[in-house]
């Protein structure tokens, strides 16, 4: 009798699309099938950043990387909303302003009933079943599901605050936060509170409301003066 072997399984496909991939990284072991993903994976690994901003220092890896920057010094939206009047200056970040209008989330969750517009949402979203924290502090023992939150959390120790005030001399260790303290400088809003921008008409009531939000929610250098 004939023996006929079984078809092959998903993995065994995937495996073997993979390893026929022609670019192959010898750093870590993964498998390109085209040559401008290989590049920029290897200049991930090596830290050259060879695209150059014209307005600023900062360099990146991959030049669509340096035109969606570049954008924010330029003003540029060429995305626009095809349900209201906003514009975007990436292209994805149109797509996920748009499955606000039209409720689409393509990314469900396997564990549960929840879906997201966003796929990195749902990975943040899955590793809080899995328990996976995969980026970790170099400084201390903590690990984090986002790298946002390694970020901010490193900043702690550092004593980094990169988000600088165009209206005084008070910096942020988060973007969040500047916004917040930017609603202050607005006219009428000198006692506005950073946390949840709620107005009082003197510095004493600020204060007394501030103590009803968790000291976590601010830092120290982020209280009013």
């Amino acid at each position: 009798m004939l023996h006929v072997p079984p078809p092959p399984t998903i993995h065994a496909e995937r495996r073997s699309h993979i390893t026929d991939s022609p670019f192959h990284c010898d750093i870590c072991g993964k498998y390109f099938s085209r040559k401008d993903h290989y590049k920029n994976h290897v200049m991930w690994h090596t830290g050259e950043t060879p695209h150059r901003c014209d307005y600023c220092a900062k360099t990146f890896t991959r030049k669509e990387h340096l035109v969606n920057h570049v954008r924010q010094h330029t003003g540029e939206s060429p995305h626009h909303c095809n349900y209201c009047a906003k514009s975007f200056t990436r292209k994805d970040h149109m797509v996920y302003h748009e499955r606000q209008h039209t409720g689409e989330t393509p990314f469900p969750c396997q564990y549960c009933p929840k879906a997201f517009t966003r796929k990195d949402h749902l990975v943040n979203h899955v590793r809080r079943h899995t328990g996976e924290s995969p980026h970790k502090c170099t400084y201390c023992m903590k690990s984090f599901t986002r790298k946002e939150h390694l970020t901010n959390h490193i900043r702690q120790h550092t004593g980094e605050s990169p988000h600088s005030c165009e209206f005084c001399d008070r910096t942020f260790t988060r973007k969040e936060h500047l916004k917040r303290h930017l609603r202050q400088h607005l006219p009428g809003s000198e006692f506005n509170c950073i946390i949840c921008t709620e107005p009082f008409n003197d510095k004493a009531s600020l204060l007394e409301h501030l103590r009803s939000h968790p000291r976590k929610s601010y830092t120290l250098s982020e209280r009013p003066l």
